[in-house]
């Protein structure tokens, strides 16, 4: 619904009012939705609408004579029913009417919309909210009425959804807070008006004055008594990427609940989340905390979380040289390198129970389990089905990472890297929209030399495939290089391109989008896969590079590098990337340069420092160390041909699961 020109006002009292006299109206909720209400009263199947002695609203009416809004509150005496009469000192005069309940959270309005002849009612969602058992605290059933005449019954729609539980375990006493984490907005100053007749409720307007801040959480404090009904009133939203639920006591215990579930919180509508099991007493563990490196530049932390998986008590010193080696190599190479200052990094020695990591069906089902401590699993026959859990991850760093603890950073804010003590090849990121990401990766083939291949196949021509495709010819092979490393260049691909920089793959096969596209992750609010793109014609690094090309080449002639190549994202086709060749195409210790750019970027925003161009020019660094001198002789060129025949070459992994909130 188009809403024209929204003003925000107050009521005012309606001018050359007659002597007061008594008006009544007579109100109930709508039907069909029984389920939230003004007080909840719960019975074996469905909750009753429930009107409360001394519940107001205000009825709100526009005037066309002036112009003007003008309102009235009116109060009940009836207790217990579903319908009541409400009564005020005089009725109101006008075109249009609203209703909002309860009374104290209607006191604005925005100017009426003369299509649907409705008010938008503006009204506080707030994020901190009192336990009540039974249901919820007074004035947080937020409910509306739309209607032409003030006499008429009038049928109030609940705005707001509902979330209720039951919580188990010798802890719940001891609680002092449930926090529900939906990871999307639900609470905050929100607009309700009507749209096709029905009732909406959204914060598609931004109303500043005396507004109440949204909040992806919303945080239930008070005490809590095991079996009894609690509610949490929330905005209605979708929630694709599920929750979480955090149950916090006075003395900083904390458990984490996750769900990945999608989830619909409909107005009016409650989601029963059944009884929460949290157990008989708050598990301590104690997990040893390395800090390998320490930050000494930047405004904001900016912490790495290498965390132990699959790896039992014995294990840990294997755990952690393995964990200092490949956070060496990370650092070892461009641009990590030189910024180095501006990270912190911990190694987790955390414990599992048993070695290695559970085997899969390949589609996300166990057949052998292992008991570790993040439950990371692998497909049997295949290495696209990487996963662990989330919530065990999240829930680690917020136990354990010192900053997270201290309240400097959430836990969305310190990306993961899961080493596991698994001898096979693989490895895999899973990243979210707002920004968070961690990946796995095992200690593969016993940490022997494994090799990567330049794609076989390549576009003739750069901006379609009018001209089909053609071979990878031998001479591009020697001019690239053929890399050779081991499981620490697969990290440097999943933990250093796709979890930490958010850069997507710049390889590809022989399959193909039908055609160019933007991509939907360049729009994220924190963007991915920016070193790619989908239209030929606007490149993201058009304006830094492309448009200054002869500039960058005087400073350098690698950044002559810089072009506009079709293959990426594994497609063949409408993917283009900024350089030949690059780690995320064949894992080598070298970024290209809109990547390092990327990179950069990234690390200062998360420090909290400003990028400069002309200073990221000063420091840059561009060597690729597996391509061949530039003076190499042929007889150089045959001698690496015949050194990496003998190491086993590797397809690439798949692409990075990419979850939106």
């Amino acid at each position: 619904m188009a809403l024209f020109a929204i003003a925000c006002s107050k009521v005012e009292t309606e001018p050359g009012a007659p002597a007061p006299s008594v008006h009544t109206v007579r109100a109930g909720f709508a039907a069909g939705n029984p389920e939230t209400r003004s007080r909840l009263d719960f019975g074996e199947t469905q909750a009753q609408v429930l009107w409360s002695r001394g519940d107001a609203f205000r009825m709100l009416a526009y005037s066309p004579s002036d112009g003007k809004l003008y309102g009235r509150t009116y109060t009940t005496q009836d207790d217990g029913v579903t319908q009541a009469e409400f009564t005020a000192s005089s009725a109101l005069s006008g075109r249009f009417f609203a209703s909002g309940y309860p009374a104290s959270s209607f006191g604005r309005v925005g100017s009426h919309d003369t299509e649907d002849d409705s008010f938008v009612l503006i009204t506080p969602v707030p994020s901190n909210q009192e336990a009540v058992p039974g249901g919820v605290a007074e004035g947080l059933n937020l409910a509306a009425s739309w209607s032409t005449t003030p006499d008429a019954d009038l049928h109030f729609h609940n705005l707001l959804s509902m979330v209720r539980f039951r919580l188990e375990g010798d802890v719940v006493p001891s609680l002092t807070s449930v926090v529900f984490d939906a990871m999307t907005t639900v609470a905050g100053q929100a607009s309700a008006y009507l749209k096709d007749g029905e009732p909406v409720m959204d914060f598609s307007h931004n109303w500043s004055e005396n507004g109440v801040p949204r909040s992806t959480t919303i945080t239930l404090s008070g005490t809590f008594q095991e079996g009894l009904d609690y509610c949490i009133a929330l905005v209605p939203a979708h929630l694709p990427g599920g929750f979480n639920m955090v149950f916090r006591d006075g003395e900083g215990h904390e458990l984490f609940k996750h769900s990945s579930k999608a989830l619909t919180l409909g107005r009016g509508r409650i989601v029963d989340f059944g009884t929460v099991h949290l157990g008989d007493s708050w598990e301590e563990e104690h997990t040893e905390v390395i800090e390998y490196v320490r930050q000494t530049a930047g405004r904001k932390k900016n912490v790495i979380a290498v965390l132990a998986e699959g790896y039992t008590e014995q294990e840990l010193d294997l755990f952690e040289v393995r964990a200092k080696s490949g956070i060496d190599y990370l650092f070892n190479t461009e641009p990590f390198k030189s910024y180095k200052e501006y990270f912190t990094v911990y190694l987790f020695r955390a414990v599992s129970n048993e070695s290695g990591a559970s085997i899969s069906d390949g589609s996300g089902n166990i057949v052998t389990a292992k008991d570790t401590r993040f439950g990371a699993y692998w497909g049997e026959d295949s290495y696209d089905d990487m996963r662990a859990d989330t919530a065990k991850i999240r829930g680690f760093l917020r136990e354990n990472c010192p900053e997270i603890l201290a309240g400097e950073l959430r836990d969305r804010d310190v990306p993961a890297l899961l080493l596991v003590n698994d001898e096979r090849y693989g490895g895999r990121c899973i990243s979210n929209v707002n920004g968070w990401g961690y990946c796995l990766v095992p200690f593969q083939k016993n940490g022997l030399p494994i090799s990567w291949g330049f794609p076989n196949d390549q576009a003739v021509n750069p901006r379609d495939d009018s001209e089909g495709s053609r071979k990878t010819t031998a001479a591009e092979r020697d001019a690239f290089g053929r890399h050779t490393g081991d499981w620490r260049n697969t990290l440097l691909h999943e933990f250093g391109g796709h979890c930490y920089s958010r850069l997507a793959d710049e390889y590809w096969g022989t399959s193909f989008v039908s055609s160019p596209s933007a991509i939907s992750y360049h729009s994220w609010a924190i963007p991915y896969a920016l070193n790619v793109s989908g239209l030929y014609d606007s490149v993201p690094w058009k304006s830094t590079l492309l448009d200054h090309l002869d500039e960058w080449v005087d400073l350098n002639p690698d950044y002559g590098r810089t072009g506009i190549y079709q293959g990426a994202s594994s497609s063949l086709y409408f993917r283009w990337r900024s350089e030949p060749v690059s780690c995320m195409i064949d894992n080598r210790p070298y970024f290209n340069t809109w990547s390092r750019i990327l990179i950069v970027r990234r690390i200062l925003e998360k420090a909290g420092e400003a990028f400069d161009l002309e200073m990221f020019k000063a420091k840059d660094v561009t060597c690729d160390p597996v391509r061949p001198p530039v003076d190499a002789s042929p007889a150089m060129l045959r001698q690496r041909a015949r050194e990496a025949a003998l190491v086993p070459v590797m397809p690439m992994l798949l692409p990075p699961v990419l979850e939106e909130d």
